[in-house]
């Protein structure tokens, strides 16, 4: 009894503190919103009322901080975050979809009346994403390639923590970045504590300088859009339509995967997803004559616009990672916007997608064992895609490209179709599975062609500072580069597949036939740009160089004559070869007749530019990048054959495109029907009053009325920059 009697006095006696020190109360705050744990803090039983988390950090403990006195929770906040509870709970369970349905079809007119908006779902919704969103912060440990900064006077306690954060979550640093060093210098200190038996303690953080702060993410916190999407027949239509003809040319999407995700409803809960299938159908509209693509009946150049126009490329919050989805977007938009009036934004909208590529270290290569999923393959292709479209881009406007071949070394998309791949079957294997050829065989042999150009791009057609820099002078060495590039050529050509080797499309009108085509008529524009830089200029290069022009345009000529009612001729990068063979041969035409040569070939050459003057022609209804690659040919070509009484200045006349004119065949006649609409343009184009002998006027004025010799120096020398037309 006096013993109990005595603890019973000293009880009473102990003066005990009745809460937490200011330190653990603001710690403890701060991990029970971002992790829901706190930290003890043992100010009432320790000597001075010093708290050990106090003492490790030699901070003063003190209790200044006022008590808040708690009244009863809002019944909205309470729902909130009983509803905030279930729904970690079901991410953080195996089952995640179940009853995912039911709670969207009980909250849907809720959301949209409540103040509180919540962003939608992306492809990568789990748990880590939770805690990002409300400023959490990743462990060193957990990373491989990336690492964060610490503060000097940050505050450790407890356990190392299990964080993540968007700052550098899954983003990727390369070895010059001083993450990278810190990580190198943590790891060194990392060994060394546990050589002296040091338990490890927590990450140096402040508050102020980690947390996310309640503006920084209201950014973040967006509604979901409401897209306008097609009607569901048409919209399954136009992603078919996408799928036969885009597709299996620039593998973007996994085509069983989309489709799945469409038929479950996808795109009408995530914005991301939603921005997908709209571009997709606005660049499947180009294959269609359903009216209802049209945005302004009259117009059929105006197909697409009105779910492209809904896609906002430009991201309000610039803290997200970004997602399979985005780079998706900025492929597609590029392919759409290629044949639009203003293509040129295209090439800022390519440097942006490959910014967001390397930002998650898509461009170095994975590890040695490395499984690929499903979604990393994807974002892989993404990737390359975008590679292609920068160096077209490049070429074309005659712009540095965003990233160099010496700046990647990842690894090629696999060889294996979408229908051997998919979340049922998910085997990694890095080969087909079945006997039959690849599809993504094509676009590998592509980016291998895609090499040389970008080689070709960084040598021939560099600064002269570049030049000097890489050691490219003296007085051959654009010949010794040319000689180079030619063998790059022939190897290419004999490293492709025995199925790919059907020049012009011979074997048929299947898939295959159609790779091969695209190929070849990539392989024969690469040819042009190679040897283009000789042709105005005299050099010993200069007459094998306009040989090798010619037999390549010719060669364009053809395999886009076989492929004229196929989607090859349709796409973006065909158009351009269309263009760049059109000008080469007209080159060899005008220049021959001024210098008063009779070429036996002349018919032939005359043949293939009007087989490219209708292959644009089909393709202008749709697209505004082949009406004015028309027009310019057409302007070329007027006066070869009936060359005008004297030089003039008046230049072409401006004439309205067939594709603004509503005639009556009607917006729902098919695309092969179009080489009728401008006949009348080309007959009108070719009337000139009776001409005078050759003899009696001079060589140079059967040149093309309005240009002079340095104007058509500048068609040929710079094409890649069409200045004002593009």
């Amino acid at each position: 009894m006096s013993t109990s009697g005595q603890e019973g006095a000293a009880k009473k006696t102990r003066k005990r503190v009745q809460h937490s020190c200011d330190y653990c109360r603001r710690r403890s705050l701060y991990l029970k919103r971002t992790f829901r744990r706190k930290i003890k803090c043992d100010s009432a039983t320790m000597p001075g009322n010093r708290c050990t988390n106090c003492a490790q950090i030699g901070a003063e403990c003190t209790h200044a901080l006022p008590t808040k006195k708690r009244g009863p929770k809002n019944p909205y906040v309470q729902e909130l975050e009983e509803r905030i509870r279930i729904m970690t709970e079901k991410l953080q369970s195996k089952d995640l979809l179940t009853g995912y349905r039911l709670t969207i079809e009980q909250d849907q007119d809720q959301q949209e009346k409540s103040p509180v908006s919540s962003s939608s779902s992306t492809s990568t919704s789990t748990s880590s994403n939770l805690l990002s969103a409300a400023g959490g912060l990743p462990s060193i440990s957990s990373l491989n390639d990336t690492t964060i900064l610490l503060g000097d006077n940050a505050v450790e306690s407890g356990p190392p923590l299990d964080l993540s954060s968007d700052f550098v979550q899954d983003r990727f640093f390369g070895a010059s970045s001083g993450y990278t060093l810190m990580k190198k210098v943590y790891d060194v200190k990392t060994e060394v504590l546990s050589d002296h038996k040091i338990p490890p303690r927590a990450l140096f953080q402040r508050l102020e300088y980690w947390f996310m702060r309640p503006w920084e993410r209201a950014s973040r916190n967006q509604q979901m859009p409401r897209y306008d999407f097609p009607e569901t027949d048409l919209m399954l239509s136009l992603v078919s339509l996408y799928l036969i003809n885009v597709n299996i040319f620039f593998p973007i999407v996994h085509a069983p995967t989309f489709k799945r995700l469409i038929v479950e409803g996808l795109h009408l809960r995530d914005q991301h997803f939603g921005a997908v299938v709209l571009l997709v159908c606005a660049v499947g509209s180009k294959y269609t004559a359903d009216p209802r693509v049209l945005h302004t009946p009259e117009f059929e150049l105006s197909s697409g616009h009105q779910w492209f126009v809904q896609v906002q490329m430009a991201r309000k919050s610039l803290f997200e990672m970004p997602s399979l989805y985005e780079l998706q977007c900025f492929c597609l938009a590029i392919l759409y916007l290629i044949g639009s009036p203003e293509p040129k934004s295209t090439w800022i909208l390519v440097a942006m997608g490959i910014r967001f590529c390397c930002e998650l270290g898509l461009h170095r290569r994975k590890p040695e064992g490395h499984i690929w999923t499903l979604e990393e393959e994807q974002k892989k292709r993404a990737f390359w895609v975008l590679v292609t479209l920068d160096k077209l881009t490049a070429s074309f406007l005659g712009r540095p490209s965003a990233i160099h071949d010496e700046d990647v070394d990842a690894d090629l998309p696999l060889q294996r179709d979408d229908e051997e791949w998919t979340d049922q079957n998910p085997n990694p294997a890095y080969k087909q599975l079945s006997d039959k050829p690849s599809i993504i065989a094509a676009f590998n042999s592509y980016l291998r062609l895609c090499d040389i150009l970008d080689f070709a791009l960084r040598t021939l057609y560099s600064t002269k500072k570049s030049q000097l820099l890489h050691g490219l002078v003296g007085q051959d060495w654009r010949e010794k580069i040319v000689y180079d590039l030619d063998s790059s050529l022939n190897e290419w050509i004999s490293s492709l597949p025995e199925y790919l080797r059907s020049e012009s499309g011979k074997n048929g009108e299947g898939i295959f036939a159609m790779q091969s085509a695209f190929l070849y008529t990539a392989y024969y524009h690469l040819q042009i740009y190679i040897h283009r830089p000789f042709l105005p200029k005299p050099s010993p290069r200069a007459l094998p160089s306009l040989s090798i022009c010619t037999t390549a345009a010719k060669s364009c000529a053809r395999v886009l004559d076989c492929q004229r009612n196929g989607s090859v001729s349709s796409l973006p990068h065909t158009q351009y070869a269309a263009f760049a063979a059109g000008v080469v041969l007209l080159f060899d035409l005008w220049a021959n007749k001024r210098a008063g040569i009779k070429i036996d070939d002349q018919h032939r050459e005359m043949q293939s530019v009007e087989i490219l003057l209708r292959v644009l022609q089909e393709q202008e209804a749709k697209s505004a990048s082949a009406g004015r690659f028309w027009d310019m040919l057409t302007e070329l070509k007027r006066g070869y054959d009936h060359p005008p009484p004297g030089r003039t200045n008046l230049g072409l006349k401006l004439q309205e495109p067939s594709a603004w004119k509503k005639t009556s065949r009607g917006v729902t006649t098919k695309l092969t029907e179009n080489k009728t609409t401008t006949s009348k343009r080309s007959e009108h184009s070719e009337q000139t009053p009776p001409q005078p002998g050759i003899s009696e006027i001079d060589v140079w004025s059967t040149a093309p009325s309005g240009f002079s010799y340095n104007e058509w120096v500048y068609y040929i020398e710079d094409m890649s920059g069409m200045g004002g037309t593009w």
